[in-house]
């Protein structure tokens, strides 16, 4: 991919220069991105035996010499058209492991699958909704040490700015939270061990025999909380030794798996010892989610089972959504607890961000890289994780997507076309074929606003009508 800008690449030049014709084309190139890539270069294909060449396309073909390519931010506050493809490739993503397609067996619909939500402990008291009832009702109206109530007879309403705040900030242990959400990608590791083995046990089969009988997939992505701290959903699916196209061979049924998973949450457990602090024992919170996914379920069902449709919409709604809630919703980098107070973030973020520094500074090197995950508050993970066998993945989406747009419309029903991502050369070609690529980055961002203005409106409109 291209290397860094050059100062004359980023510099404004009127779309006057190119002509009508060429900001309607790099519009309509661009599909309604907000703020597309301008790259300068080629790509050749030829044929390595014989040194034909099979395709070459150049950014000097275009009308005003630059490939545009889309921002693929899935951020929807950022570019609404590129989150919107990104949460549509999610949907697929997350909907093939649960009922096939996209390269997936159909038979997983018959595999023990549950829809899982791991929690953080609690670090303190702090604001929150409560299904129109106040916010934190008590008879005996507690003070905390500082002569701060304990208690709020208020009933917020979404999006109170109060929410997740803690009811008195020198109470709340912003200690532990950071140090939590620092290490969650390893008490998510170490759940996943003890899930195995607890399967192991419940099967009654020896632990390193257990993967020549099952092994469970999983889809996991991430949601901040409004207290800061993030929650994880997962699909856990148990599949056979060799995958989604075989079922376990151990008798395991859903109901089973999610005990599984009730006593492997209970059980992980990591003692964490930053310099110049006392150790912290660090572990899931008391609250685990777990509801089977069946296709019978209804979509509205609220208390039993759930239907995959609705797991993976909900799923992959919170993919586009990150800490713009908190005031950190920018396109630089946080840098401290400065900078996030002022772009405007909430005091129980800047609160974060604070102890966030000191621990980068004053607890040992293992906490260093600390300071590159201000943005995150703290959170080094990423918002979506899968195992190789759950399902597809994006790279093959966007390719099946990118040969369905070359593609003419009158061949788009071909079943080859149809089938673009999942097998990409049953004919064996592409072993014979060399594709040299020259690119480099000329600038980012329409070169003027109203050219701007005019993709976001069709973004939105799209938006609307969908």
């Amino acid at each position: 991919m291209p290397g860094s800008p050059s100062p004359a690449a980023t510099v404004s030049v009127p779309w006057t220069a190119f002509g009508e014709a060429a900001r309607q084309d790099a519009e309509r190139r661009a599909r309604g991105c907000a703020r597309p890539v301008r790259l300068v270069g080629s790509t050749t294909r030829y044929r390595a035996s014989t040194g034909e060449v099979i395709e070459r396309y150049s950014s000097g073909d275009e009308l005003d010499g630059f490939t545009w390519v889309r921002c693929g931010n899935r951020r929807a506050r950022r570019c609404e058209s590129c989150s919107r493809e990104y949460k549509g490739d999610a949907w697929h993503l997350l909907t093939a492991g649960l009922v096939g397609g996209k390269g997936a067996p159909e038979t997983v619909v018959g595999h023990p699958t549950t829809f899982v939500t791991l929690t953080p402990p609690s670090f303190g008291p702090v604001h929150g909704l409560r299904q129109g009832a106040p916010c934190r009702a008590r008879r005996d109206r507690p003070v905390c040490p500082h002569g701060r109530p304990l208690y709020c007879l208020h009933r917020h309403a979404p999006g109170d700015q109060c929410l997740g705040e803690p009811l008195c900030a020198d109470c709340y242990d912003y200690l532990g939270h950071v140090l939590w959400q620092w290490h969650a990608p390893e008490l998510w590791r170490r759940f996943r061990i003890a899930l195995d083995r607890r399967l192991a046990r419940m099967a009654g089969v020896r632990r390193q025999d257990f993967p020549g009988l099952a092994r469970v997939a999983y889809t996991k992505v991430v949601e901040f909380q409004a207290r800061g701290l993030i929650h994880v959903h997962a699909v856990v699916r148990l599949d056979g030794a060799t995958g989604p196209d075989r079922p376990p061979g151990i008798p395991i049924d859903v109901h089973q798996l999610g005990d599984a998973i009730t006593a492997a949450a209970a059980a992980v457990r990591l003692e964490v010892h930053p310099e110049d602090y006392e150790p912290i024992a660090l572990g899931w919170g008391t609250q685990v989610h777990i509801r089977p996914i069946t296709l019978g379920a209804g979509r509205d069902d609220q208390a039993g089972d759930v239907h995959p449709g609705m797991v993976a919409a909900y799923l992959a709604k919170y993919l586009t959504k990150s800490t713009e809630d908190f005031g950190l919703d920018h396109h630089g980098k946080v840098h401290g607890s400065t900078d996030a107070r002022s772009l405007g973030a909430s005091p129980h973020a800047v609160r974060i961000i604070e102890t966030a520094e000191q621990v980068a500074a004053t607890a040992g090197p293992d906490y260093e890289r600390l300071a590159d995950r201000y943005g995150t508050l703290g959170y080094r993970g990423h918002v979506l994780t899968k195992t190789r066998r759950y399902s597809t993945t994006f790279g093959a989406l966007r390719r099946a997507r990118q040969t369905w747009r070359r593609t003419p419309l009158a061949d788009r029903n071909n079943e080859a076309i149809r089938r673009a991502g999942e097998d990409e050369d049953p004919d064996g070609d592409q072993a014979d074929m060399v594709i040299e690529r020259n690119w480099r980055f000329a600038g980012a961002g329409y070169f003027d606003t109203d050219t701007a203005a005019r993709a976001l409106a069709s973004a939105v409109l799209a938006r609307e009508h969908r």
